[in-house]
């Protein structure tokens, strides 16, 4: 007997230090299935132990749906937190934890309630627990049970009644029901009601927690809206169903995706190739529920597939002929207001003397059209007075500093309000730079047709970029326009490229045969040097 309590008490204290173990030990309690493991869970784990530790205040995990992810999250997670040692340190451990959990509906909410409340209820859990962890007696409702050392969980819809309901941890699983993805009206009241209520539903936000864990399902919907708020302290664990190298990431305690090859399967064991086949059949929810990376239903007009990676083995751009910038410029530091974007492409030629197009730098930032007056200091190097003046630079600052740095030939800004007095400046200040400045009339073409009107440049094969974080940033944005949330990096491109098209220097495949074939044709039979 005595044998029997010691080996429970130290199998305790091995769940306790780990929350993966615990999971599987626990699996049997809530699901009769056989527990099948994959990595993904311990990626998983290991962050929200980082929450649990206050490594992480705020946590987004993206990943498809189907993988265990409200199991471990809403269930298992908050049983395991109850279970820990009282610790002032940490004040996220222990039974005293009150936890406010969140999904698309009540039904949703209220499942995942009971089956954490049978966990904790369960004989496994109560020998090993029961001591720290006891359910009120007097707490008979579904939505809501306590702990008697003070803990709670409290369930909710998201669009559920909250009044006086607060936490030490909130945990979003799934705000948004798959079938209103589609609804702006649902879309927006999500994220309504997350900026507008849920944000103050804190016990003391000294110390409170948020974790949104959920499949992508629109560019605008709440994971999308979070992201683009760039707050420093959100991290995103993003794990989509197929490794896609281009879009890994390491976390902030750094974690980062061990797959390695293109297509690597996320969770071979329950969702292997032929699992995911009828995933597929749907560009996009495949795009965006099990990739994470929603894109615009019907596809977009630029697909993100039509992008070609420029790889070099020391990270060098190619030597190009010809370089031109381009900004859609908005000059107001306030976040509520559009940016500019800018972005600098460079031509190129191949060994078979075709001409391509490379994306070699790309911004996006909310600036002032100047910045204050930053005098250079006695002996300063350029890179030095880059480095310590940089911070506060405005628009026109910015764009002089990338036309210098990338050596740019012609700098391009649409003959619109915003851009005249921006080309009025920097023609002013930088007159005797190396880039020309030249506003360009879009000639009544709207924002889709001038993409539409470079679409065969990437059909064709001629548009490269280097993976760098800038370039995905405008690679996504061209997948989802125009259904994004910014449309200012798509303008900048489309102009530039659109540019390069009525110089002659972005010439396609057919267009270059037929010039050959015409040249050809006209071509004179060639006159002896001396008359025979």
């Amino acid at each position: 007997m005595a044998s029997q309590k010691l080996r429970i008490r130290d199998e305790a204290a091995r769940l306790e230090a780990s929350l993966i173990e615990f999971y599987k030990a626990a699996w049997p309690t809530f699901d009769p299935a056989p527990y099948t493991h994959g990595w993904h869970l311990e990626a998983i784990a290991e962050h929200l132990e980082a929450v649990t530790y206050g490594k992480i205040r705020r946590l987004l995990i993206t990943m498809p749906p189907r993988h265990s992810k409200t199991l471990l999250a809403s269930v298992a997670w908050p049983s395991w937190i109850w279970t820990q040692e009282r610790d002032d340190a940490h004040p996220l451990v222990g039974p005293q934890v009150k936890l406010l959990c969140l999904s698309y509906g009540d039904d949703l909410a209220l499942d995942s309630a009971l089956l954490m409340r049978r966990l904790v209820e369960s004989d496994w859990y109560q020998e090993r627990w029961g001591r720290r962890v006891q359910i009120r007696s007097d707490q008979e409702a579904k939505s809501k049970f306590d702990t008697d050392a003070g803990g709670t969980r409290i369930s909710a819809s998201f669009g559920g009644t909250l009044t006086g309901r607060g936490g030490d941890i909130k945990i979003i699983d799934d705000p948004l029901k798959a079938d209103d993805a589609e609804s702006d009206a649902k879309r927006d009241a999500v994220i309504r009601r997350y900026d507008g209520t849920l944000k103050s539903r804190v016990t003391d936000p000294r110390h409170t927690a948020e974790v949104m864990i959920m499949q992508r399902l629109h560019q605008n919907d709440l994971a999308g809206h979070v992201l683009a708020e760039r707050d420093p302290e959100l991290k995103h664990l993003n794990l989509p169903a197929e490794y896609e190298p281009a879009r890994t990431t390491v976390t902030s305690i750094g974690w980062s995706d061990p797959r390695k090859k293109d297509g690597d399967i996320l969770w071979p064991e329950r969702f292997g190739p032929k699992q995911l086949a009828p995933f597929k059949r749907s560009a996009y929810e495949w795009a965006g529920q099990w990739q994470q990376r929603p894109e615009v239903r019907g596809g977009a007009i630029i697909n993100r597939e039509w992008w070609h990676a420029w790889e070099h083995p020391e990270n060098k751009f190619p030597e190009c002929s010809y370089i031109v910038a381009s900004l859609d410029p908005a000059y107001t530091e306030k976040q509520e207001n559009d940016p500019s974007g800018f972005t600098v492409w460079g031509v190129f030629q191949t060994r078979d003397n075709q001409n391509k197009i490379i994306l070699m730098d790309a911004w996006r930032k909310r600036l002032a059209l100047h910045g204050p007056d930053q005098p250079r200091l006695a002996n300063e190097t350029t890179a030095a007075y880059a480095k310590r003046t940089s911070p506060k630079w405005g628009l026109c600052e910015w764009v002089a500093h990338s036309c210098r740095r990338f050596k740019v030939h012609r700098l391009l800004i649409e003959n619109k309000a915003s851009g005249i007095p921006v080309a009025q400046e920097l023609r002013r200040l930088y007159f005797d730079d190396a880039f020309g400045v030249q506003l360009v009339d879009p000639k009544g073409l709207d924002k889709v047709a001038r993409a539409y009107a470079v679409q065969t440049l990437f059909t064709d094969n001629l548009i490269f970029a280097p993976d760098r974080e800038w370039a995905r940033m405008v690679i996504d944005e061209a997948a989802v326009f125009p259904r994004g949330t910014h449309d200012d990096l798509v303008d900048s491109m489309t102009q530039a490229l659109k540019h390069l098209r009525e110089i002659g220097l972005a010439v396609r495949h057919e267009e270059q045969r037929s010039m050959n074939a015409h040249e050809m044709m006209f071509k004179s039979e060639p006159k002896p040097l001396y008359p025979a």
